[in-house]
């Protein structure tokens, strides 16, 4: 991940936290052409006028419910929004994995998300439209978008995009669970068919995942996801943050009591804390992310008497690959962490 890749994360969940802490349009023409050809032949045989006629009524029904379907009303944070019904020229900030995964390629996507490593593959032809700022919205008018789906974030920048494009604003943290998201866009898009297949697959390889750690965790053991980043040290929960939909949404390893008392059952991404007060987070396994910069002296005596760090079963995350939350990225980690465990238990399946 780039540096900008990194602070452009950092601010968001730099802003995240505070918050904690405080189709077509087509027209119908050539359907509508046919049924005027079937009209006059049906006419010119003989004795089929009925025929005709009912097949011209058909027709024009179809051609109303296609009118009536060239868009689709979305409920967002800022109301009712109007957009296509298939909408064919997507810009997006924050949301690309996710078109993708229904078979969508957005004609624009910020660098950030177009050099995740779980999408990169799949990027070829997506413009970059740079930062979410205002040079993105020169951008995003150069690529003449039916739709826009962004974080949002700054309601003035929104507005600018409202005026290029239908705009939906979906909330950084918003989805916190893969088939909830995915089936929530596969609906604001028309794609429900699509998402259901997606899930089914993500749900075999969730499924063989469990099964390749199977036996090698006792039951009871903790597992909990911690932190510097900056000059804090944090708690992670189950949702956007550091691989926490995979590790205990997905996998389904237990989470400490603490962190199921004050972060998942409150549904709070991450806490702040005192290194003080980490032995009262720290699970049975650690999977440690070290980020924003931040000095972490692993040597300390705070850090080194955790029974985790004692019996070697900290896991060091890649923030490359453990930052990204979006559902193609879960399903990735869902395998990597099982993988760690095997490889930690010299055991593979």
């Amino acid at each position: 991940m780039t540096k900008l890749n990194r602070k452009f994360w950092g601010a968001i969940l730099i802003a995240l936290f505070l918050v904690v802490l405080s189709g077509c349009g087509g027209t119908g023409q050539s359907t509508h052409s046919e049924s005027a050809s079937n009209t006059a032949a049906a006419t010119n045989s003989g004795g089929t006028d009925q025929a005709a006629k009912d097949k011209s009524s058909r027709t024009e029904e179809k051609l109303a419910s296609d009118a009536e379907q060239d868009t689709r009303i979305v409920s967002t944070v800022h109301g009712d929004v109007e957009i296509p019904a298939h909408p064919q020229r997507i810009v997006t900030q924050g949301y690309l994995a996710n078109f993708l995964a229904l078979g969508i390629k957005p004609v624009g996507a910020p660098y950030w998300e177009l050099e995740s490593p779980y999408v990169k593959s799949l990027s070829a032809g997506i413009e970059d439209i740079g930062q979410i700022d205002g040079g993105s919205v020169e951008k995003m008018l150069s690529l003449n978008p039916d739709l826009i789906v962004t974080v949002g974030g700054d309601e003035k920048l929104n507005e600018q995009y409202r005026k290029i494009a239908p705009t939906i604003v979906i909330p950084y943290g918003t989805y916190h669970e893969v088939h909830v998201e995915m089936k929530a866009f596969g609906a604001m898009i028309g794609k429900e068919m699509e998402a259901e297949e997606w899930l089914a697959v993500f749900d075999q390889k969730v499924k063989k995942a469990k099964a390749s750690i199977q036996g090698l965790v006792k039951e009871g053991t903790t597992f909990s996801i911690m932190g510097p980043f900056g000059k804090d040290f944090y708690i992670y929960g189950d949702t956007v943050n550091r691989g926490g939909q995979a590790i205990h949404q997905q996998l389904g390893l237990t989470p400490t009591d603490k962190v199921r008392k004050d972060l998942i059952n409150k549904k709070i991404n991450a806490l702040s804390i005192s290194q003080e007060k980490m032995a009262d987070y720290a699970g049975d396994y650690i999977f440690l992310d070290i980020s924003g910069g931040a000095e972490f002296d692993e040597n300390s005596p705070i850090w080194a008497s955790l029974d985790a760090v004692k019996n070697n079963r900290v896991f060091k995350l890649d923030g490359d690959r453990f930052w990204p939350y979006d559902p193609i990225a879960v399903q990735s980690q869902v395998e990597e962490v099982a993988a760690m465990i095997q490889e930690r238990q010299g055991t593979t399946k």
